[in-house]
This record gives C-alpha cells, sequence and structure tokens, in this order.
C-alpha cells in the first residue's frame, strides 16, 4: 500500500531544502528525499549573493551565526588581456546586506537543514526516485533505497530538485536543451595560495588571458577557491585534476610562475554546458533549480537562481494544497523561466574559456558594468507576470518589483519592518496611513517614514495610495484609495475563494 504525503521534494541540495522550509512553515504535509546517504561535501557554489541574503533572512535563517561563518565578499578585481585592471565594488546601497558573501555550499546546506528540522522536516537519505505516474487522484512516486528495496509514495504533487540529471524530468518527457562549450574545460582546486595578489579581505581576482580565464576567490578558512577555464586536451578524460595541474594554469593565466598551491581539496574537471527545460510544470510535477536549468559554475549564479526558483514556488504550491487554483502554479513557470533565459543569455555572452576569438578588453569592461546590478539578483522583477496589477502608471515601485526592506509601524502601533511582517508567510500591505477592512491573510502595516503625506522612500506612496507585498517579497498590487476592498478583489483573483 503506498504512503501518502501532500508533496514529495526529490533533492536535498539548497534548492530542494528552501523549498521544503517554504512549505513546512505553511504548515504543508511534505517529504524530502535525497539519494545520497550523507550530504555531499565540498564548498561548490560558494557566491550567496545580496538577494539570497534577504530570501534566507525572511525563511528564518539565524543570519548573524550565518554569515560570521562566511567572508564578505567586496570586490572584483579584473584583468583583461594585460590592460590595466578594473576593479568592481560588489557592494549595493540598499537594502540589509549590502554585501554578498562567500561561504562553502556544505555550510549552506547545514544551515538550511537545521532550520527544516526546526519547522518538524527531516531529510530523508538513500532514497533515490526511479519512477513517476500521473493519475487522476495524484501522483505515485517510486523511490528505491539504497539496499535496493522499492517503496511506492503516493502524493499531491512531486518536485525534482535531483539537479542537471534529473530523472524524475526525463521520465516524464519533458525536453532539455543543451548548449555545449566544446573543447573547453574547468578545473578546480580550494587550496592555500603563495604567491598571488590579495590586496585586502573579501577581494577576489579574475584574469582573462588569450589562453583562457581564471578566477581567484578568498574562502573561510584561508583557501582560495582556483578555477580556470581552458583549452581541453582529451576531452576523454574524467579523472580530477591534480592540484599541480591546477597549479600549471593558474601559474600561466595569472603570469606568475612563483605560485605555489598547498592543502587542496575538492579537486573538481567539468565540461561546461548551459541547460534549459521546455517548461518547469507538466501537470503535477515541477522542476527547480539545476533539474529546470542548468548553468556553468562561471557565473556564480545557478545555486542563487534555484534558490530564487524555489522561493518563488513555495509559497504558491502552498497556497494551491490550502485550496488556490492550480493555475496559480504556471505563474512560476511565465516568472522564473525568462529568468532562466537571461541568466543563460548573459552567461554565453560574458564565457571565455580559450577557445576561439576572444573579447576585447573593451567588451569585457562593457560587460561587467552592464551585469553589475543583475549579479545581485536585485533587480529581477515580475512586472509582465499576471500577478503584477496596478490602477494606473506611477512615479517609483511599480507591482511586479522587489519590495525593499523598510521600517512600518505594525499592528498596536508597534515598531517593525517589512522583513519582520513577511517572515510570517503572510501577504503584507503597506500605505502611508492605518490600513482597514483587510481580507483575512493579509497584514496591514503603516510606512514609518512620514506618515499621513507623501513619502521620499522607495515606495513614494501618495495619501490613500498602497502595495500588496507577497508572500516572497515581490509587490502584487499597487491600487490608490480604497483600502482593503482592492486587495480582497485580487486576492480572490489569485487565490480563489
Amino acid at each position: 500500500m503506498a504512503s501518502a504525503t501532500g508533496v514529495v521534494v526529490v533533492g536535498a541540495g539548497p534548492v530542494g531544502l528552501t523549498l521544503a522550509i517554504e512549505l513546512a512553515r505553511r504548515d504543508v504535509d511534505c517529504r524530502i528525499v535525497d539519494r545520497r546517504g550523507e550530504p555531499r561535501p565540498g564548498t561548490r557554489g560558494c557566491s550567496v549573493w545580496q538577494r539570497t541574503l534577504e530570501t534566507f533572512d525572511l525563511m528564518g535563517l539565524p543570519m548573524a551565526d550565518f554569515r560570521s561563518r562566511a567572508v564578505a565578499y567586496r570586490r572584483r578585481v579584473y584583468h583583461p588581456f594585460g590592460e590595466p585592471e578594473l576593479a568592481v565594488e560588489l557592494g549595493e546601497d540598499e537594502g540589509p546586506y549590502p554585501l554578498p558573501v562567500l561561504i562553502g555550499q556544505q555550510e549552506t546546506e547545514r544551515a538550511l537543514t537545521g532550520r527544516l528540522r526546526k519547522l518538524g522536516v527531516e531529510v530523508e537519505r538513500g532514497l533515490r526516485a526511479v519512477g513517476v505516474e500521473q493519475d487522476a487522484d495524484g501522483l505515485l512516486l517510486t523511490l528505491q533505497h539504497e539496499g535496493g528495496t522499492r517503496e511506492e509514495a503516493r502524493a499531491d504533487w512531486v518536485v525534482s530538485a535531483e539537479g542537471a540529471h534529473s530523472v524524475l524530468r526525463d521520465e516524464l518527457g519533458i525536453r532539455w536543451h543543451a548548449t555545449r562549450f566544446e573543447g573547453t574545460q574547468l578545473v578546480q582546486v580550494d587550496a592555500v595560495a603563495h604567491g598571488l595578489p590579495g590586496d585586502g579581505p573579501g577581494e577576489a581576482h579574475l584574469y582573462l588571458t588569450e589562453d583562457g580565464f581564471l578566477g581567484d576567490l578568498p574562502l573561510p578558512g584561508g583557501r582560495r577557491r582556483l578555477f580556470a577555464a581552458v583549452a581541453d586536451p582529451d576531452p576523454g578524460n574524467r579523472l580530477d585534476p591534480s592540484v599541480r595541474e591546477v597549479e600549471a594554469y593558474v601559474r600561466k593565466l595569472s603570469g606568475r610562475p612563483d605560485v605555489r598551491l598547498e592543502s587542496p581539496l575538492h579537486n573538481w574537471r567539468v565540461r561546461l554546458h548551459n541547460s534549459v527545460a521546455d517548461k518547469f510544470r507538466q501537470g503535477r510535477c515541477l522542476l527547480v533549480g539545476d533539474a529546470a536549468r542548468t548553468v556553468m559554475p562561471v557565473t556564480a549564479q545557478g545555486m542563487n537562481t534555484g534558490i530564487q526558483d524555489a522561493f518563488n514556488l513555495g509559497w504558491k504550491l502552498a497556497a494551491v494544497v490550502s485550496g488556490a487554483p492550480d493555475a496559480l502554479l504556471d505563474t512560476y513557470s511565465a516568472e522564473r523561466l525568462p529568468v532562466a533565459h537571461d541568466l543563460i543569455t548573459r552567461t554565453e555572452r560574458s564565457f571565455w574559456g580559450g577557445v576561439g576569438a576572444p573579447p576585447t578588453a573593451e567588451a569585457v569592461s562593457a560587460g561587467v558594468r552592464k551585469q553589475q546590478r543583475a549579479r545581485s539578483e536585485q533587480a529581477v522583477d515580475y512586472r509582465d507576470s499576471e500577478l503584477s496589477r496596478q490602477d494606473a502608471e506611477r512615479t517609483g515601485l511599480r507591482a511586479g518589483d522587489r519590495a525593499p526592506q523598510v521600517p512600518l509601524i505594525g499592528k498596536g502601533g508597534a515598531m517593525t519592518t517589512l522583513y519582520d511582517e513577511l517572515r510570517s508567510g503572510d501577504w503584507v500591505a503597506v500605505a502611508t496611513t492605518p490600513l482597514t477592512g483587510l481580507p483575512p491573510g493579509v497584514r496591514g502595516a503603516q510606512l514609518a517614514e512620514a506618515p499621513g503625506r507623501e513619502t521620499a522612500g522607495p515606495y513614494a506612496l501618495a495619501p490613500g495610495e498602497s502595495l500588496l507585498i507577497r508572500p516572497d517579497g515581490y509587490i502584487g498590487c499597487r491600487s490608490g484609495p480604497g483600502q482593503g476592498e482592492p486587495y480582497s478583489r485580487y486576492l480572490k483573483d489569485v487565490l480563489g475563494g
């Protein structure tokens, strides 16, 4: 007899863990399974950008502890083809997390697993998804234990967070479009490096030469992430590189023949590709993270974008489980698929791996400046989403924009912030004056700055105007006077009832 669960999340990396947290904190019955008997070791996705830090905060992670384990990522120094170096500051002027951080992915997974455990959900390890069938009553998921025995799990919804080699995506027949960068390889190691520049804490160096690309990032504990995208002399070589092989590339690409690497960890060789699924949903099955789109690791965006996938999907799937029309889930693909395509386009435009015609130093400089705001992921918006509605064109923030952190006056006149209100998992309505008549599931708050008159802050709301902010921190609706009535209509359209 098949066990029954509301949602099964397959894959317990950062993306699957994020989704499970978003479901569990909304009291959705869920399981999360992973084929590995133990968490995967290694630093892998080590860059955590500003929007992801905001997301972790909204999810209730202990941010002070998390950041204490990380290196504050302050700037990148580019060395383009022998031209003068180009330094780019990574700080953002707005938001509670002005700097990204560098931290091993194993630490990110540990923090997420701890948060999920506090919500009463444990990762079930040694369980591999090997098949899925959909019928009128839901899904039948076949799970194989490490010993070879099989379990039939009945679920209402299944989400694949398995990574690029998603068994469930293949089982569903969802097309997978891959662009491979033939003739190139990426070799990588975390090591103590002697003889490389380091003008200050949190500073990365990126070298572009005619022979390829070298990245040098500081990690907690004194090691540095060193990765080289170079021509591939032996495409059949599947062995991880030795530290001496990586060291040779580091010397060549940095122009520093005396570089010496010690205490290596997590040596890695990979052939690069960008891939994306035709769609992120088929019936009651959904794809998130690398199962939905895989981006070459040299951009340091894949894990962060996957976490944003899961954060976007989490509140929507929880709402559908609670009775919202399942058409709400179509907005997940509609909002996140363009983000995936944009990231892939930017990656392919900026990649250089020592094969073909190299970009010019001028093109590198222009690309670096252009991508600065996009890198933090704070600039992502859903203005074209069917969930984004406003009654007129107005100055300031629009429906679909990310809602910045601001001080608020909450229930009973208590001082609070937007993030404090959003951590509840609810919708939040914000205005310059107290709001009344709000529908259930909406928390009302008043801007603490200049209440009752036009504000000069990022929201730029006039008296009587208000915003309804989605549970993921994006503006769903911008409305003129009318107190809660416009939001009741909006939420009825979105959530039903």
